[in-house]
């Protein structure tokens, strides 16, 4: 499909976006940028994600970038974990606003995504999880729901058995396990081109591991390691460079081309690897404008074009 056809045939799969709200916990993705001068600057400044104004604002630019769902990233940060999400006061606010969508012409899904950082959840975590999942979102009207049943995905880092016994203990859930790059699993980053799937496909603008490494380098290895520059060449020799716009205007015509049920866009607002589609002070508007736009849903998403 070419991008005039993108443009005037519309994607009727689920178009589903990847957010982190760890930055009501922690301010690593900010010091990053600081600190290592990450390319690109959040239009709304260094937020927090508990901040019910920002949440809102995000709200408004993912319905303009024409997304039906937002897999929540529980939690992508070290300093909680599953059995904390009680405590996730972005979680908490972001239900509440998809509980209230009456005026939306846009009606946004949740669905939920269970992680930790460096590290899987034990057994007990990812049974609280679930719990607190089925007693408290999945059986509301904002929920995804996928094969007929509320749609939960897991991190897979490497041999998991947990996870194992947690897939066999489920029957509420459709339970899909997702790394990055390619795999036999979902994915939710990859290289142009991406695999062609029917079931799911993703479409970033570029992904750059280099604040990571670099943070990394500096606060985990028993010598600091001053060398930042050779850490971003070895990364740069797997990391896709956004190509002003283009590599994200590839990768969305690919998934056109696929016709999948599912893409996700990764990410919202992935900072740390630059994989972020939200508005930024470099390029504005120009990934969520350029999704709606390829994804056929320019035209439906006009109401939201005020900033």
């Amino acid at each position: 499909m070419n991008e005039q056809e993108a443009q005037v045939t519309r994607f009727e799969g689920t178009v589903a976006v990847w957010f982190s709200a760890h930055f009501q916990a922690t301010r690593r993705d900010w010091n990053l940028i600081e600190e290592f001068k990450g390319p690109y600057h959040p239009l709304l400044g260094y937020y927090k994600s508990d901040d019910p104004a920002v949440l809102r604002q995000q709200l408004r630019w993912m319905r303009r970038a024409g997304i039906d769902a937002i897999v929540y990233d529980c939690y992508g940060f070290a300093e909680w974990n599953l059995t904390d999400m009680k405590h996730d006061r972005a979680l908490a606010l972001l239900a509440e606003e998809l509980a209230h969508q009456e005026d939306e012409s846009r009606k946004l899904k949740l669905i939920i995504w269970l992680e930790k950082y460096v590290a899987n959840p034990t057994l007990e975590q990812y049974r609280y999880a679930l719990d607190y999942v089925r007693r408290s979102l999945a059986e509301k009207d904002f929920y995804f729901r996928y094969a007929g049943r509320p749609l939960v995905l897991t991190y897979y880092g490497g041999q998991n058995d947990d996870i194992d016994e947690i897939e066999w203990e489920n029957d509420y859930f459709t339970l899909r396990r997702i790394k990055p790059y390619y795999s036999d699993l979902w994915s939710y980053v990859q290289h142009y081109p991406q695999r062609l799937n029917r079931e799911w496909m993703v479409a970033s603008p570029g992904f750059d591991p280099y604040l990571e490494n670099a943070y990394l380098a500096k606060y985990y290895r028993k010598e600091p390691n001053p060398d930042f520059d050779k850490i971003r060449q070895d990364c740069r020799k797997w990391a896709a460079d956004r190509e002003e716009g283009e590599f994200f205007k590839k990768q969305l015509l690919r998934v056109r081309y696929g016709n999948p049920a599912i893409v996700f866009l990764s990410g919202w607002n992935d900072w740390q690897y630059a994989l972020q589609i939200e508005p930024a002070v470099e390029y504005g508007f120009q990934y969520v404008d350029m999704a709606a736009r390829l994804l056929g849903r320019e035209a439906e998403t006009v109401p939201y074009r005020d900033q």
